[in-house]
C-alpha cells in the first residue's frame, strides 16, 4: 500500500510540474525545475544466473518467482529541483532535491521510487562542501527461502546513503573526497541479512583537452552483516539453492573511468558520447567453514559495468539521451556451486528525455 501511494504521488506531482511550463515562462520562478522520462528494456530485471534463468524457462523452480517474466519495459519519471543562493560575494549555497520513480510494465512487484538530498556550500567556485542522503525504500529484490518458516518468501529491503564530500577546482582540475555510510535493512522475513557499512571514495576529473572530459573514481567499502547471528542455529541450504545466510561482511574495492567527448559536427544542435567502464572487486570475510557458510566463506566477487551513450542537445533546456549497459558478476569460490548461481549479467537500454522547465 505504501508503495502505491507514492507511485501515485510522484506521478501526480510530475503532471502538475509539467503543466505549470507554461506558467513559468510568464513569471519569475525562484529555482531551477527539470523534469526527465526514460523509456528503457531490461533484459534480465531480478539479475538471475544462466541457471536461474533456465529454470524460470521451464517452470523448473523449487518456488515459483513472483514476477511473470524475467525482462521487462521500465518507464522511468524524475524531478531535479535547486537553486543558488548568494549569502555573501564570495559564498553560495545550493539545496537541491531529486526524486525518480519506475514503473515497470508488466512486474508491478519491481515498482521503484527514489529520493536524493543534498546542501552545498561553496567558496568563490573553488571549494564545494556538500552533505548528501539517498533513499531507496522497499526495494525488491527476489524470491528466498526463509529459514524460520521453511517456505519461500519476497526478499526486499530499504537502503539509505547519508554521505559528504569536499571538492576543490582548479582548472583543468577538480579533486573530490568523498565519506559516507550506508544502511540496508530487509523485510522481516529476512532479518539476518541486515548490513551497514562505511564508505571512502576519491575523484580526480581533467577537463583541459578541447573536447573531451575525463574523470577517475576509486571507492573502498566495509560492509558489516550485522543481522548475523554467529550464535544460532547454522542453516544449511540444500544443494543448489540460493541463500544469502551466513556472514555476509565484505570489503570492495570499486575502480571508474568516466569519458564524454563533444563531437566537432557542423550543427546547431550539441552532439555527446559516453563511455563509463566500472569494476568492482568484494571479498567476503566469513570466518566460518565451508560447510556452514558456503556462500561466502573464502568467496570473491568481480563485477563489471559498461555503459556508453549518446547525448543529443538541440537548446539549452532540452537533452535527449540514449544509452547501452552492460551489468556482469563472476564469482570465485571454493563451492563450485556458487559461481553457477551468483554470476549474472544483465543489458539495458534506456531513451531519455530531460526538459529544464523553470
Amino acid at each position: 500500500m505504501m508503495r502505491s501511494r507514492s507511485l501515485s504521488l510522484l506521478l501526480a506531482a510530475a503532471a502538475l510540474l509539467m503543466a505549470a511550463s507554461g506558467a513559468g515562462a510568464r513569471i519569475q520562478i525562484p529555482f531551477t525545475l527539470k523534469v526527465g522520462y526514460t523509456s528503457s528494456y531490461d533484459d534480465n530485471i531480478l539479475k538471475y544466473s544462466a541457471r536461474d534463468l533456465g529454470r524460470f524457462e521451464t517452470n523448473t523452480e523449487p518456488a515459483p518467482s513472483e514476477v511473470n517474466t524475467t525482462d521487462d519495459w521500465i518507464n522511468t519519471f524524475s524531478v531535479r529541483l535547486y537553486q543558488d543562493f548568494s549569502l555573501s560575494r564570495q559564498f553560495k549555497f545550493r539545496p537541491y532535491y531529486s526524486g525518480r520513480i519506475s514503473v515497470f510494465a508488466i512486474n508491478s512487484i519491481k515498482n521503484t521510487t527514489s529520493h536524493y538530498v543534498s546542501a552545498r556550500l561553496s567558496w568563490r567556485y573553488r571549494l564545494y562542501l556538500t552533505a548528501k542522503y539517498f533513499y531507496l525504500p522497499s526495494y525488491y529484490l527476489r524470491l528466498y527461502r526463509d529459514r524460520d518458516l521453511g517456505t519461500y518468501q519476497g526478499a526486499e529491503f530499504d537502503l539509505t546513503r547519508p554521505a559528504a564530500s569536499l571538492r576543490f577546482r582548479l582548472p583543468p582540475y577538480e579533486v573530490e573526497a568523498e565519506y559516507g555510510r550506508e544502511f540496508v535493512y530487509y523485510n522481516n522475513y529476512f532479518t539476518e541479512y541486515d548490513a551497514e557499512a562505511d564508505f571512502y571514495g576519491v575523484t580526480v576529473a581533467y577537463t583541459g583537452f578541447p573536447r573531451l572530459d575525463a574523470s577517475l573514481e576509486y571507492n573502498f567499502k566495509v560492509s558489516d552483516n550485522i543481522g548475523f547471528r554467529q550464535s544460532s542455529t547454522v542453516y544449511l541450504s540444500a544443494a543448489g539453492e540460493d541463500s544469502e545466510y551466513g556472514d555476509g561482511s565484505y570489503e570492495e574495492d570499486r575502480y571508474a573511468l568516466n569519458l564524454q567527448y563533444r563531437l566537432p559536427l557542423d550543427s546547431e544542435w550539441d552532439w555527446s558520447v559516453v563511455l563509463g567502464l566500472q569494476r568492482s572487486l568484494r571479498y567476503y570475510q566469513s570466518e566460518q567453514s565451508l560447510v556452514e557458510d558456503p556462500f561466502h566463506a573464502g568467496r570473491r566477487d568481480r563485477r563489471d559495468i559498461l555503459e556508453t551513450a549518446v547525448i543529443l542537445s538541440p537548446y539549452y533546456e532540452l537533452e535527449f539521451e540514449a544509452r547501452f549497459i552492460y551489468d556482469l558478476r563472476r564469482t570465485d569460490s571454493p563451492d563450485p556451486n556458487v559461481s553457477a548461481i551468483k554470476d549474472f549479467d544483465d543489458r539495458t537500454i534506456e531513451f531519455t528525455l530531460t526538459y529544464q522547465v523553470f
